[in-house]
């Protein structure tokens, strides 16, 4: 038993040890700067890059342990309209501000962009550890590009004047390349797994609207959607797309396959006449290649829609996360989030298959515990989980 001061005693239950990580209240001034570099965000920018959102989930989780995040911008933006309304209140400093007058800084962290190793220097020298958090399968990137992209050249890796190389916990088979390509000791000390963290507030932007799935209507047609990127064998749409090939052949209905980015695929003559024309769902015309979609626009057009999703070594991916969150049925295969959705493993077509049939006769009638998954997973990656708090403090000290 416990008590509280001025109260009686409380029986213990089972989520008694779920308390809330004590921080001193401070003013602004007074707390720890952390300095997060990204792009500036624009609406228009939010959906395109995961990287975005990881930038301002990651500036809550600091404000909201008691640092003061600042997002570390070349532009400031001209015209407020054009910023999320969600990010209209973050705190914003740009690259010629901080050279022409330094302010101390705990910690500076790289996410969505990078600066001249000059620049780092300078701010190395006022005290601050320079870090770079990588949130992308950078090894894969690496390997792929000069094979298949002869071309491109972006500069993906700015290097010179890094502490610490931290790395997402999907993203752990990279950390020493991560390491050895930044002149970083390949040490626990150098070396860190960054909790992954995610939150439902640019979703719904801090509760203002809120997408919900609904069962299908009389006379809508029962439709998948498919909006893996398709630039890398990492996120592809093949296996969903045989998974719903699958399905159709079973099932023996009218459907409605939306493969988005799929343009991919479209202007490739191998998938084009080599694979499509093996598809029935192709020769049935329920199969549609489209453009990009963002989240938002594809839970108002199809509200009713069920989403089918495949990965290789990405299993966290903010879509499901968010498909999850807004009820909609989404079938997935990464292993740590296996009890939530429905989750099929690997390449397994079967078990896709058989998860599909399920999503699609049990889901209206199942959606509490549905969301009892969903909420679960919520809870472990959240901002405001104290467990990840704990494990973000001793990172950040």
């Amino acid at each position: 038993m416990y008590s509280i001061a001025g109260s009686a005693p409380c029986e213990k239950g089972p989520a008694d040890t779920c308390r809330t990580v004590v921080m001193p209240w401070q003013p602004i001034g007074n707390r720890k700067v952390i300095l997060l570099a990204t792009s500036t965000i624009h609406n228009d920018s939010l959906f395109v890059n995961g990287l975005y959102q990881n930038v301002f989930v990651l500036y809550k989780l600091f404000d909201s342990i008691g640092y003061a995040p600042i997002l570390l911008v070349n532009d400031k933006p001209k015209e407020i309209e054009k910023v999320p309304s969600i990010l209209r209140h973050t705190r914003m400093i740009t690259v010629e501000e901080i050279a022409r007058s330094p302010i101390p800084i705990h910690i500076y962290l790289e996410i969505g962009m990078s600066i001249d190793p000059m620049l780092r220097r300078v701010i190395k020298m006022g005290g601050a550890r320079i870090c770079k958090l990588y949130l992308g399968n950078i090894l894969n990137i690496d390997i792929e590009t000069p094979i298949f992209y002869h071309s491109m050249h972006f500069a993906h890796h700015v290097v010179g004047e890094i502490d610490e190389i931290w790395v997402s916990p999907h993203y752990k088979q990279h950390d020493e390349y991560a390491a050895v390509l930044n002149h970083v000791d390949i040490s626990e000390k150098s070396m860190r797994i960054a909790p992954y963290v995610w939150d439902s507030s640019i979703l719904t932007l801090d509760g203002s609207r809120n997408p919900k799935w609904r069962p299908i209507l009389p006379g809508e047609v029962e439709t998948f959607i498919i909006l893996e990127p398709n630039i890398s064998f990492q996120k592809t749409a093949l296996i969903p797309i045989l998974i719903a090939e699958r399905y159709y052949r079973t099932v023996k209905k009218q459907i409605r396959v939306i493969v988005g980015n799929g343009d991919r695929y479209t202007n490739s003559p191998f998938f084009m006449q080599s694979i499509l024309p093996t598809l029935t769902m192709a020769t049935d015309n329920c199969i549609t290649f489209s453009g990009r979609h963002d989240i938002i626009s594809i839970m108002r057009d199809y509200p009713y829609a069920t989403a089918i999703l495949h990965h290789y070594n990405n299993q966290y991916n903010y879509m499901t996360l968010e498909y999850m969150v807004a009820n909609f049925p989404v079938l997935h295969n990464a292993p740590d989030w296996h009890d939530a959705g429905y989750y099929y493993k690997g390449n397994n077509l079967a078990e896709g298959t058989a998860a599909l049939l399920r999503a699609q006769s049990q889901h209206a009638s199942s959606l509490e515990r549905y969301r009892a998954g969903t909420e679960a997973l919520k809870w472990r990656h959240s901002v405001y989980n104290p467990d990840v708090q704990k494990a973000w403090l001793a990172m950040l000290k």
